[in-house]
């Protein structure tokens, strides 16, 4: 099998948010409070409908804890507009099920500072709310590459690292909801193709709101290394949108399946259909799944395993699948 240039850089990646996201670490030359997050909380005014959440939900023992935590905090602000969208005269009318998971969305199971944040750039971090699967917990992106660091392409830090005995608190001005499948690829940078294809280049079926509705499905997302590749195999082709339509619609139904598959589901010689019709299979050697799609090509590697959605799960791949399309 050759080796394909992209699996170096996305395992270095992966392995770097590893590292970091496992340490509890203080890189701002800063020192751990003797308070912990909920003391720091509660003296707080700008947080205290956080802090009438935490109590309803009985999170407020879980977050005196040892940690270390990173909570990324709503301001009083934030849940005002979270309400007034979903309709509720108080955050007491929030069904408790929900809210306690719409928290724990914001909760990070290790200590990542700002300066943690900008140091993996744009990358992914696993919070404490529930997947749609059990066992599995909901992946958060996040993107400090601006001027502000941004999760999930909605919610801002505006007052980072007050740091507890516990862990660390970061404001931030929005309640990150749930992410869905589409979520994350419309703002993970590595699926700017993807994002073009479901989106401007197949008009004639709404991705969006297939990726962005119930599920559960599973993705296998291209990155712009694999699409690149695609249109380098037709003069013809200069942007995804240059694609027959329909031919881009079958290869991208050829990604998705139904389902909520985590990698540790592929067993070698195993199969998954997807929504096109055909069947991809998996081979596991040495720690490595690789991909046979529906046309015989063998040398699709599965780089990045298990952005977990609400919806679904993402596995990023090193190439473009395509379907059979003698059939």
């Amino acid at each position: 099998m050759r080796k394909n240039p992209i699996i170096k850089h996305f395992l270095i990646l992966t392995f770097l948010a590893l590292a970091v996201l496992s340490c509890n670490n203080d890189d701002d030359g800063g020192s751990q409070s003797g308070e912990n997050i909920v003391e720091l909380a509660i003296a707080n005014p700008n947080l205290s409908t956080l802090v009438e959440a935490l109590e309803i939900t009985d999170l407020v023992t879980t977050l005196e804890g040892p940690g270390p935590f990173t909570v990324l905090a709503p301001t009083n602000a934030a849940f005002d507009l979270f309400l007034a969208t979903g309709n509720f005269a108080s955050i007491n009318d929030v069904p408790v099920d929900v809210l306690e998971q719409v928290l724990l969305n914001h909760v990070i199971g290790s200590q990542i500072n700002a300066a943690n944040f900008v140091t993996l750039s744009r990358n992914y971090a696993e919070t404490l709310a529930d997947g749609p699967t059990t066992g599995t917990k909901l992946s958060l992106y996040f993107n400090a590459t601006g001027a502000a660091i941004e999760f999930n392409g909605a919610s801002k830090v505006i007052d980072a690292d007050v740091l507890a005995s516990n862990g660390v608190i970061h404001t931030v001005d929005t309640v990150i909801d749930f992410p869905t499948v589409m979520t994350f690829i419309t703002n993970d940078i590595n699926f700017q193709q993807l994002t073009t294809a479901l989106t401007t280049a197949t008009p004639g079926t709404d991705f969006a709101a297939l990726l962005s509705g119930t599920g559960p499905f599973t993705v296998f997302a291209p990155a712009e290394i694999a699409f690149d590749a695609l249109l380098a195999t037709d003069d013809n082709w200069d942007t995804v949108s240059d694609i027959d339509e329909d031919l881009l619609t079958a290869v991208l139904q050829h990604h998705v399946s139904n389902g909520n598959l985590r990698s540790g589901s592929f067993t070698d010689e195993s199969t998954v259909t997807t929504l096109e019709g055909d069947d991809i299979t998996f081979s596991l050697s040495l720690g490595l799944i690789t991909i046979t799609d529906g046309s015989g090509n063998s040398e699709i590697v599965l780089a990045v395993a298990d952005i977990q959605a609400a919806n679904g799960v993402i596995h990023l791949i090193t190439e473009v699948m395509i379907p059979d399309t003698t059939n």
